[in-house]
């Protein structure tokens, strides 16, 4: 039941706010939606580590959940929580200042637990098709919530997701039906296979290889497609930086990790029958060059949002290259840098919704600087944040990052760690150098005078922040105990 209760709740929540009225009663369930669907994701890790990481299911194993879904349930509960809590000062004022209309509000209210619900189920389904149809409904979810202020700009950011979207989703499900075919020929005669994960690992060995390397193949430019991986992560800085603020947090902080874990979740397929190194190479190719690439693109970037998604494609980049390192000290920190990443982002992005609403414009030029005199509690933000984001101790990215590291050199990739670092390095000096000149720099003659902040969106920029700090600096024995057995997972040891 808790599988069921945990994926039906933000579904309950959609179908209330349909039909409720006054706008704090639509804020009202959102917010009390995902703290209880928090509280279930805490549960169900509980009901994992009880289990020593036994899965936990549910429908005739229809749902399943291990240590690694269990993982991204409370990555996606968490950061669905804090956007909401966000949501409800900033569309205030945007309704306060004529910027959307109550209609658009309301469409936001229910689209989300939708995108939600989508993203759970993602991580939930044993099923691979309905894996693949849970991203899908994430995708068309997503797509209407970028396009919600009906602008041009972010009109044509909708077109350009869902088109290369749609492209990368019919790819991935062509990969999804080679791995039901590489399973059909060893079960001729009989009846037909099961199309359930854990079922087609099982029988991993005896799955057709040509048709998984297909299958690995199509699903890594799919999938990798959704993941924002580069040469396709071409639609990712325009939906980010057009997107409403709480939905650019829940973009990056947890839906492009949900493209990857439906990646990993054929890695290991692959791995488990042809042996790690292929999909590995493929993933350390990818993952490798999203990070080269990220590096000029933040440092030449004129714009706040763009560059934080130029960010979020060095992030997603190392993450897949830490993968494809094949050390268990490697995905270790992969699966924690998803954790930090994923507590850091969305203060940044909200940082920017304060800076957009303020200036009226996220253009770094058009800004200034001197944020720290005329926001002073989102500058603060902003620049722990940047510093968190950048890989700087005492922030756990740094911790995540030389983790990654040393499992990279350790197991003997050095050329791979030195490219990695050298990644890391650029992209380091490109945030801090552009973030630094807003908080620290000169203040334009013509901004605008100071104005207080809502107290709802400073809970909902420092809670994430304060546990991030928290995290940095002790992780607890449960969650570091879940980490290594969703790292024993994705590595293929007992």
């Amino acid at each position: 039941m808790l599988l069921t209760f945990l994926l039906l709740t933000p579904v309950v929540v959609a179908l209330l706010c349909l039909v409720a009225r006054p706008r704090i009663l639509l804020e009202a369930l959102n917010v009390a939606g995902f703290a209880i669907g928090l509280g279930l994701g805490l549960k169900l890790v509980r009901t994992v580590l009880a289990r020593d990481g036994a899965a936990v299911t549910a429908w005739g194993e229809f749902l399943r959940a291990d240590a690694l879904s269990a993982w991204m349930g409370l990555l996606i509960s968490v950061v669905a929580l804090i956007s909401v809590i966000y949501a409800v000062g900033y569309f205030r004022r945007d309704l306060a200042a004529g910027a959307v209309t109550a209609q658009r509000v309301r469409e936001f209210y229910v689209l989300t637990p939708l995108f939600a619900t989508g993203m759970l189920l993602v991580v939930l389904a044993n099923n691979l098709g309905v894996m693949w149809a849970a991203v899908e409904i994430t995708a068309l979810s997503s797509v209407l919530l970028v396009a919600l202020y009906n602008h041009p700009t972010s009109l044509e950011a909708a077109w350009k997701y869902i088109m290369l979207g749609s492209v990368g989703l019919v790819l991935a499900l062509f990969g999804t039906i080679f791995a039901y075919a590489a399973a059909v020929s060893p079960s001729a005669g009989t009846a037909l296979p099961s199309f359930n994960w854990s079922r087609l690992l099982a029988m991993a060995p005896q799955l057709d290889p040509n048709l998984v390397r297909l299958a690995f193949i199509f699903v890594l430019v799919g999938y990798g497609t959704k993941a924002g991986l580069a040469p396709m992560h071409t639609w990712l800085p325009d939906a980010h930086s057009e997107a409403p603020s709480p939905t650019s947090a829940m973009l990056s902080g947890v839906s492009l990790k949900i493209a990857v874990y439906a990646l990993l979740r054929f890695h290991i397929l692959t791995a488990a029958c042809l042996g790690a190194d292929f999909s590995r190479h493929l993933l350390l190719g990818f993952g490798l060059c999203s990070m080269v690439l990220a590096g000029p693109f933040i440092l030449t970037q004129k714009n706040l949002k763009r560059m934080l998604a130029y960010s979020s494609l060095e992030h997603v980049g190392l993450i897949c290259a830490a993968v494809g390192l094949n050390a268990p000290l490697a995905v270790f920190g992969a699966l924690l840098h998803m954790g930090y990443h994923a507590l850091t982002k969305p203060v940044l992005f909200f940082a920017a919704g304060n800076i957009h609403q303020h200036y009226h414009t996220l253009d770094f030029r058009r800004i200034g600087g001197g944020l720290a005199h005329t926001m002073p509690a989102t500058a603060l933000a902003l620049g722990l944040a940047a510093v968190a984001v950048s890989g700087l101790p005492p922030f756990g990215l740094f911790v995540s990052e030389l983790t990654i590291l040393a499992g990279g050199f350790a197991s003997g990739h050095v050329w791979v760690s030195v490219v990695m670092l050298a990644s890391l390095f650029v992209v380091f000096c490109g945030v801090l150098n552009k973030l630094a000149g807003l908080v620290l720099g000169p203040v334009r003659a013509d901004a605008p005078p100071r104005q207080p902040m809502a107290v709802g969106r400073v809970v909902a920029m420092s809670l994430p922040l304060v546990a991030l700090l928290l995290f940095s600096l002790w992780v607890p024995a449960s969650l570091r105990q879940l980490l290594e057995l969703a790292a024993s997972i994705i590595h293929g040891t007992p």
